[in-house]
């Protein structure tokens, strides 16, 4: 051949996706079992739970069922006074307990972790204190309240106050264990005291994902205030209940629809503003 002639090359290009691999033999087995061990223990039987399917289609179709109203929601018992008031107490139920909540939770965190406690006697203590109070939900906390303060909205602001404790001090500690822990050898390597390594080396690092955690709770905060008014602690769960009781499931259903529409905008405006600090 010519110098100036090149041989013919031919190049086949291949490109192959890659197999999803097959499931194992354990995944396999775990969710038989898992799935068989739901039915057992949900069916009706000696056994079980007590699930049958023909009893609750008859309890649905029965008078007086919760899906009465459905189809129609009665919408007019949102303009009356008492339930513009227990709208208004939810979200100042779920606005207090979440300020006050978060505010505590943050020392709570940050004393619950290794980085951030002084000694070990006082990471224990307060990794403990977390414990109790995120081992009981609201609706316990709520409870408790009314038994002791009577009825009203104060016992539904003191079992939001615990509440976003349990959640705040439990997601802001898992964040504090995740930083960077260059700042704080800097901090501690330049003479600052535990204080002052706090305040400069770690509060900066978790402040966004805290924030976040705070607005999340307090769609939580939101959600469960409707909750625990059917225990006494007021809000537009009291109102719930006040129709319920008398199976007015027309006034029941636009009241709920009502209050989910006012969860959704919440919660959008909330995810938006998450989104831009993390």
């Amino acid at each position: 051949m010519g110098a100036g002639t090149a041989a013919p090359t031919s190049t086949k290009a291949t490109s192959t996706r890659p197999k999803k691999p097959a499931p194992s033999r354990f995944s396999i087995v775990g969710s038989v079992a898992f799935l068989t061990l739901t039915l057992v223990t949900a069916w009706d039987w000696e056994y079980g739970v007590g699930l049958s399917l023909a009893d609750l289609i008859d309890g649905l179709q029965r008078n007086n069922s919760p899906l009465q109203g459905l189809l129609d929601p009665d919408f007019s018992r949102i303009v009356a006074d008492r339930s513009r008031e227990a709208f208004l107490e939810t979200l100042q139920m779920a606005v207090i307990g979440t300020v006050l909540g978060c505010a505590a939770a943050l020392p709570l965190a940050l004393l619950s972790t290794r980085i951030g406690a002084p000694n070990r006697a006082v990471y224990y203590l307060a990794k403990n204190v977390s414990n109790v109070i995120r081992s009981l939900p609201d609706l316990v906390w709520a409870l408790l309240f009314v038994a002791a303060l009577s009825v009203g909205t104060l016992p539904g602001i003191f079992a939001l106050f615990f509440f976003s404790i349990a959640v705040t001090a439990k997601l802001t500690a898992d964040t504090v264990d995740g930083i960077d822990t260059g700042p704080i050898e800097a901090a501690r390597a330049s003479g600052a005291s535990h204080l002052q390594t706090l305040r400069t080396a770690i509060v900066p690092q978790i402040l966004p994902a805290y924030t976040s955690w705070a607005l999340y709770t307090f769609e939580l905060n939101l959600r469960a205030s409707a909750v625990l008014g059917f225990v006494g602690a007021g809000g537009i769960g009291s109102v719930i209940n006040f129709h319920r009781g008398r199976g007015e499931w027309a006034e029941v259903w636009g009241i709920v629809v009502m209050f989910f529409l006012i969860v959704v905008v919440v919660e959008r405006v909330s995810v938006t503003v998450r989104r831009r600090l993390l």
